[in-house]
């Protein structure tokens, strides 16, 4: 959204007043990683945008790629000719530290040198008024924020500073890191985390603690150093880099996309500034070098990528249009030479992961990393010196309480795209193994690479050696408390919902892909924002599993009285809500060479059955409901049928008229369900619901056939309400949502029975007689009060439900969860 919004969270009030107050950014270096978060400024706010980097030339590819990037916008139809007009005009390219004069935040996203930053923040405290700056941000890879807060000479800079970091590419990749530090205000880190999760739409991991590398970065790092030592050839990029595949992709193909100077000069930081108990510490300073020779050689050479002039590095690229590796350096001889695959016979396990998966329908499962895992192959064997480290270096981040088990696993599926988060791996060996075979396996691993000191130290899990030394892994500790799972699993998928908390030992809910807020006391009102724009916030599996364990947090707080209402809504620009996730609809990875492979049909009925299970759930429940959303698709649309009360915001764009035959620009459908097109249904019950809600057939077929704008929706009485903007629609939707959570709660359950049953004059007579009975309905006594004692101060009405049998509802057993504790 353009403008943030509080949910009633009064403890981010000041931080969203401050955030909306923002006019324009200026960003401090203009590589791939600035053009990105260039662009995602351009695209998601109205601010303006003042670009500085100290080469002219640098400057000039990055107006250049931006101008490129808006005509091919035009040509595509995503946007006007003066949409990109207007772009532009926000932009200002320079070399002069004056013009940073009027930012109200400074992005700085130069090298990992520390001495050209230290002259860039010097050039800053010289040329700006700190109390005219909200932040001052850093988008180091590797640097903690007190290391660089130091830079500055002024306490009011360092208060105003803080690490904020995106990922390759930031305009695609939903994972930013917000750190604190130890001299940033809470204010300033407040600020920060609210502006990157509501105006940059990124799914935030905010660090109060300082760490180098955040958590993602240096499990990324980590993945390629590991690696690095052992190559001899290209074949063995190809081969150990490719375990990684298993998981996400190769990094040093990453790394020619993003280009190695991140990687060359965080690896030189991180092997000088590692604490000494950082169990990776091992991979950046051997024998005084931070990374092995053909790495340096390859930056000598300035052949550091598919940017590079000869738009070389790790591989060599294509030329024109989308970059493929077309070949892989082998650094033995120094010259590029064929990629060729990973060999079968070595590495069998590899394939047979692949075959696995392929067979059973799904991409890259827990499943067949455990089978490689335990592998008496190359496979297996690399499995074991790779990358339980890496898992290993994750348990240590939970055991110093740096992190949590729900961070670091968000943040390795959504920043580095993993299909399985890393701690879902280590869930997954405790579940086949149990902690026991785990530590054995790690003592297998070691017994393998017993001529490695490195390795055997970055193994060790009873404390005896290396930088871990006296500090025993937390297997053990898991071992003692009996926790078996790091992660909570969903109810109807088995995906992660859930996080265990090691200071209390039970699980709270952490969600991937939905924003929980939780009710202030007088306003009683839950907001559930879904929380994955860049995918259009689609249904999926997790989503479902999700959704279910964040609503049976609702109905505990609604049973406690502490919660009468919930707003539904969606993150990102337009608040678009999508349907079923498509991918979902083909068994296994889609192959274009394979075409669709049908899914089982108990599977697709499964997914509409557990779906309309849980959405009824939520229409039929004691709990206020409403939703405010934009564009919304398929099932997207269906689930606001079950809610109370719909509130839209208009959409315009470009639409194709059939008639006309051709394109324009105008107002956009916000309900569409466009099922029939694609020889599919409606699984979520449109039709029945629209017929619910008083709609005529041929209102259902316009739906259908047509889709509607939100003034027509209004106008049919399906919306109840109708916005320009996102912030208006979320305000009148909460003060809605706040003061139907007044309701009684006995009422309100006997109104929703009513409404579902329809017409029953004895049942309304009996039930009439039942409401007046403060034996079944306790609430009546303060309910009444307000009606008959105007004059009076009527006592505040106990919402609490336990022990109340509520008319036509029973509270569900569970909370959305299998295998967790109680949820807090």
């Amino acid at each position: 959204m353009k403008r943030a919004f509080s949910f009633g969270d009064r403890s981010i009030e000041v931080a969203v007043q401050r955030v909306n107050g923002v006019e324009c950014v200026a960003v401090i270096g203009a590589g791939t990683m600035g053009q990105g978060i260039v662009i995602d400024l351009l695209n998601k706010t109205d601010c303006r945008v003042v670009v500085l980097d100290v080469q002219a030339e640098a400057l000039k590819r990055a107006e250049s790629k931006l101008a490129g990037l808006w005509k091919q916008q035009v040509k595509g139809m995503q946007i006007r000719e003066e949409d990109a007009k207007a772009l532009a005009s926000r932009v200002k390219y320079t070399q002069k530290y004056g013009d940073l004069k009027k930012a109200d935040i400074i992005w700085e996203v130069a090298t990992e040198q520390v001495a050209i930053k230290a002259k860039i923040f010097e050039a800053i405290e010289n040329t700006v008024e700190p109390e005219r700056i909200a932040a001052v941000f850093s988008n180091t890879s590797s640097h903690t924020t007190a290391e660089l807060a130091v830079l500055f000479k002024s306490g009011a800079f360092r208060e105003r500073f803080l690490t904020v970091h995106g990922y390759f590419p930031f305009e695609a990749n939903r994972l930013i890191d917000v750190m604190k530090g130890k001299y940033a205000s809470s204010e300033t880190f407040a600020f920060g985390v609210v502006f990157a999760d509501q105006i940059l739409e990124k799914t935030v991991v905010a660090l109060p603690v300082d760490h180098h590398g955040y958590i993602t970065d240096p499990i990324f790092q980590g993945m390629g150093a590991i690696v690095s030592w052992d190559v001899k050839t290209g074949r063995d990029i190809i081969q150990l880099g490719g375990l990684w595949d298993l998981f996400t992709a190769n990094p040093f193909s990453v790394l020619d996309q993003t280009g190695h100077m991140p990687y060359t000069e965080s690896s030189r930081h991180l092997g000088e500034a590692l604490p000494k108990t950082d169990r990776l510490r091992g991979l950046y300073l051997r024998d005084g070098k931070y990374f092995p020779d053909w790495i340096g050689k390859l930056e000598k050479d300035g052949d550091i990528g598919v940017n590079s002039p000869k738009r070389r590095g790790f591989y060599q690229w294509s030329e024109g249009g989308r970059p493929r590796p077309e070949k892989v350096l082998d650094p033995a001889s120094g010259k590029y030479v064929p990629i060729g695959t990973i060999c079968r016979k070595d590495f069998w396990s590899f394939h047979e992961a692949a075959a696995r998966d392929s067979r059973d329908g799904k991409i890259k499962s827990a499943d067949s990393l455990f089978h490689v895992a335990c592998a008496d192959d190359a496979g297996g064997r690399a499995f074991r010196r790779y990358a339980l480290p890496i898992c290993l270096y994750a348990l240590d981040m939970i055991q110093d309480r740096v992190a949590t088990p729900g961070q670091i696993n968000i943040s390795t599926r959504a920043g580095l795209r993993y299909k399985v988060g890393l701690v879902e791996v280590v869930d997954a060996l405790i579940a086949r193994l149990t902690i026991d075979g785990v530590l054995d396996l790690i003592r297998r691993a070691r017994a393998e690479n017993a001529d490695d000191p490195y390795i055997v130290d970055m193994l060790d899990t009873e404390g005896e050696t290396g930088p871990r030394k006296g500090l025993p892994c937390l297997l053990h500790e898991m071992k003692k408390r009996n926790i078996t799972r790091l992660l909570g699993y969903g109810e109807y998928f088995g995906t992660p919902v859930a996080e265990v908390d090691f200071d209390t030992g039970t699980y709270r809910g952490c969600y991937p892909d939905i924003k929980f807020y939780e009710p202030f006391p007088r306003d009683r009102v839950v907001s559930i924002v879904f929380n994955n724009p860049m995918r259009g916030n689609v249904w999926n599996r997790a989503g479902l599993d999700q959704l279910a364990h964040a609503y049976g947090r609702v109905l505990k707080l609604h049973r406690e009285g502490r919660c009468g209402g919930v707003l539904f809504s969606a993150g990102g620009d337009g608040m678009r809500m999508l349907g079923a996730d498509a991918r979902e609809f083909n068994r296994g990875w889609f192959e274009r060479t394979k075409g669709y492979v049908p899914l089982a049909e108990a599977d697709a009925a499964a997914f509409t059955r557990k779906g309309m299970g849980l959405f009824r759930l939520i229409q039929k429940s004691p709990v206020a409901t409403v939703g405010v959303f934009g564009e919304k698709w398929g099932g997207g649309a269906e689930f606001t049928y079950f809610l109370d009360l719909r509130y839209d915001v208009r959409v315009e764009g470009f639409q194709f008229d059939t008639l006309d035959r051709k394109t324009i620009w105008q107002k956009k459908n916000t309900y569409n369900q466009p099922e029939l097109d694609y020889a599919i249904l409606g699984g979520f019950g449109a039709v029945g619901e629209l017929k619910r809600l008083g709609m005529g057939d041929s209102v259902i077929f316009e739906m259908f056939d047509e889709g509607m704008t939100a003034d027509r929706a209004y106008q049919v009485a399906l919306s109840n309400g109708v916005f320009d903007e996102e912030v208006d629609a979320l305000r009148r939707g909460y003060e809605r949502v706040r003061l139907m959570a007044k309701d009684a709660p006995y009422s309100r359950a006997l109104f929703k029975l009513q409404l579902a049953r329809g017409i029953d004059d004895e049942a309304l007579s009996r039930e009439t007689g039942e409401i007046f009975n403060p034996k079944k309905n306790p609430f009546i006594s303060t309910g009444l009060l307000a009606l008959l004692d105007r004059g009076a101060r009527v006592p505040k009405m106990d919402y609490a439900c336990k022990g109340i049998k509520l008319p036509g509802w029973d509270y569900p057993e569970g909370d959305g969860a299998a295998d967790t504790g109680e949820v807090e």
